[in-house]
C-alpha cells in the first residue's frame, strides 16, 4: 500500500505543471496589460481634472489609478522574481 502512494505522490509531482516557468512565460503580456491599466486609468483621471466640474474631486479617478500603478508594481516584482 505504501508503495502505490509513494508512487501516486511522485507521479503527481513529476506532472504537475512549473506554475513559476508559467508565469514568467506571461510575464510580458502581465506587464503590458498593467501598463494599459496605468494608461487608462491617468486619461480618465486626467480627464475629470479638465472638466471643472464644480464639486468633483475625482477620487473614483484617483483610487482606479492608484488600483492600476498596484497592478503595475505587482508585474515589475513578478520581473524580479524570473530568470
Amino acid at each position: 500500500m505504501y508503495t502505490i502512494t509513494a508512487g501516486l505522490v511522485a507521479l503527481a509531482l513529476a506532472a504537475a505543471p512549473d506554475v513559476d516557468k508559467a508565469d514568467c512565460g506571461n510575464l510580458t503580456n502581465h506587464r503590458t496589460a498593467a501598463v494599459s491599466k496605468v494608461m487608462e486609468a491617468l486619461h480618465s483621471y486626467e480627464k475629470c481634472l479638465g472638466a471643472a466640474v464644480k464639486g468633483a474631486d475625482c477620487a473614483d479617478e484617483m483610487q482606479a489609478l492608484d488600483d492600476a500603478h498596484d497592478d503595475f508594481v505587482d508585474a515589475a516584482a513578478d520581473a524580479k522574481s524570473c530568470p
